[in-house]
């Protein structure tokens, strides 16, 4: 009796090199049949469905022996083609970015039950064989005991003040073209990025210990009178510039008589911590209402608030910024371009999302508590981004008109599309930033409507193929015999491709 012959399942990967020795002629198909051991006739269905199978490898893993069917094909479909272009533009996408555009993706296809969570986007990763990688941290050896001994320090010096009048600030640099130099990519391609650029600025970070305040940064440039700026009067951060654009000491001491000159004007007394660097070292005398501290030296990497994630989580949050303008001007068929102007907004929006619970945790981190700290009311958190688009959710839903009286007919208003929004916004922004000493609330006003605005784009985007309809740029075009139609695509061509 004869036993039963063992199947043997082949990757995909194990099919196409089965294919390309086939096409070279070196061997005859009984023999390849024998190499990979499975019969000649399974080799003969293998090169029939050559075609179907060379379409999956450009997403597929080549060590999948089985295709697992998703819950949401059309939605991973449309995904995927989105993330070869911006792959394509060199444009660096993490995980949060394409959860996003999943979700967003999912509203212009109708699954409303479709989430975006980490769970599923590690599926995700598998599926298509995408890896999270470096595009191309440091922390000085600190003495433990010196850190202990300034911790317990600490405790004395903070004593007369509260936890709000305690300050910690730091500068920092920001290459504010650069994109993230982390990807996700297909594994079996080149990990590339585009040309990291070397414009920088300098910012100086400030905020107190509750979370509650944060400082107007300084923004140093190299140009006195970026071109960006004409007709421009005043602006979300104070700029100035040096040929370096680097923290100077005569900027600094400028800075802090500046910040001595609004506590007066508060009637309010603050203790700053900052690390003791030469740009640091003048101290003018003449201070009323700031008193500073040096950090003990070499010990900012552990004792420094700043160092302890807020500068990181600003940064990250500018990268964000840069990273969503670049792929909206893919979407745009538009070339990205970033000036001055537009650098200092991203990162005057960054650096007001950068939350209070995240400035506590670091202060806290570094020693800095208070005796009187349970005692303290809890401020409620501001509500940004997803808070917004909750809230936006809920919005009309309670209005009641309680005039039920009213005889005259009303003459509802045409309703406003975000294009309109985003052009008055921008109009509205404009003539602030032209006009004359303007308060640094109305900044903060506009951030809040730019962020509202933002979210009503996220819950109104129409559909998935405006995407595809835009111009794109000639890269993808060129690929357009590999990745399907890149202009004019339906929704039918995107599951038939």
């Amino acid at each position: 009796m004869t036993s039963k012959r063992k199947l043997k399942s082949l990757s995909i990967g194990e099919k196409i090199r089965m294919i390309e020795i086939v096409k070279t002629g070196s061997k005859t198909k009984k023999d390849i049949a024998e190499e990979f051991g499975i019969p000649t006739s399974t080799l003969s269905t293998i090169l029939k469905n050559e075609v179907d199978l060379m379409q999956k490898i450009s997403a597929d893993n080549l060590d999948r022996k089985r295709n697992k069917a998703t819950e949401f094909p059309d939605l991973e479909e449309c995904l995927i083609k989105w993330f070869k272009q911006c792959r394509d533009q060199n444009v660096s996408v993490g995980g949060p970015i394409l959860k996003e555009k999943a979700e967003a993706f999912a509203k212009s296809l109708g699954h409303e039950n479709f989430r975006a969570s980490n769970g599923w986007l590690q599926k995700l990763k598998k599926r298509h064989n995408i890896a999270f990688r470096k595009l191309c941290g440091e922390s000085a050896s600190v003495n433990d005991d010196v850190c202990s001994e300034w911790k317990t320090k600490l405790k004395l010096l903070l004593k007369d003040y509260e936890p709000q009048d305690v300050f910690n600030a730091d500068d920092t640099a920001l290459f504010y073209k650069c994109l993230p130099d982390k990807t996700l990519t297909f594994k079996n391609e080149k990990c590339r990025g585009g040309k990291h650029s070397k414009e920088r600025v300098t910012l100086l970070l400030a905020a107190n210990m509750t979370g509650t305040d944060k400082l107007k940064p300084p923004f140093i440039g190299k140009s006195k009178k970026p071109r960006c700026f004409a007709g421009c009067n005043s602006f979300p951060m104070d700029y100035t510039a040096n040929k370096k654009a680097w923290m100077n000491a005569e900027l600094f001491k400028e800075w802090l008589i500046k910040i001595d000159n609004q506590m007066k004007k508060a009637k309010r007394k603050i203790f700053l911590f900052m690390n003791n660097c030469t740009a640091h070292n003048i101290i003018p005398a003449s201070l009323q209402c700031v008193k500073v501290q040096f950090l003990p030296p070499n010990t900012t990497s552990k004792l420094q608030p700043l160092d302890q994630g807020i500068i990181k989580n600003f940064k990250t949050l500018y990268r964000k910024e840069v990273v969503r303008q670049i792929v909206s001007d893919i979407e745009d068929g538009k070339k990205t371009s970033i000036d001055i102007l537009q650098a200092m907004r991203m990162a005057d929006e960054s650096w007001r999302n950068v939350t209070k619970k995240t400035i506590e945790n670091c202060f806290k981190t570094c020693g800095f508590c208070s005796q009187a700290e349970d005692d303290l009311e809890v401020e409620p958190e501001p509500v940004l981004n997803d808070d917004i688009e909750a809230n936006c959710k809920d919005t009309n839903e309670n209005d009641v008109d309680e005039d039920e009286n009213d005889e005259e007919p009303i003459v509802a208003e045409p309703p406003v599309s975000l294009k309109q929004a985003k052009t008055a916004f921008i109009t509205v922004r404009n003539f602030i930033e032209k006009s004359i000493n303007i308060d640094d609330n109305v900044f903060a006003a506009l951030f809040a409507v730019e962020n509202a605005i933002d979210c009503q784009h996220k819950l109104k985007q129409s559909k998935v193929t405006d995407f595809f309809q835009n111009p794109v740029p000639d890269s993808f075009i060129n690929r357009e015999n590999r990745y399907g139609k890149a202009e004019g695509t339906k929704i039918k061509d995107l599951h038939d491709s």
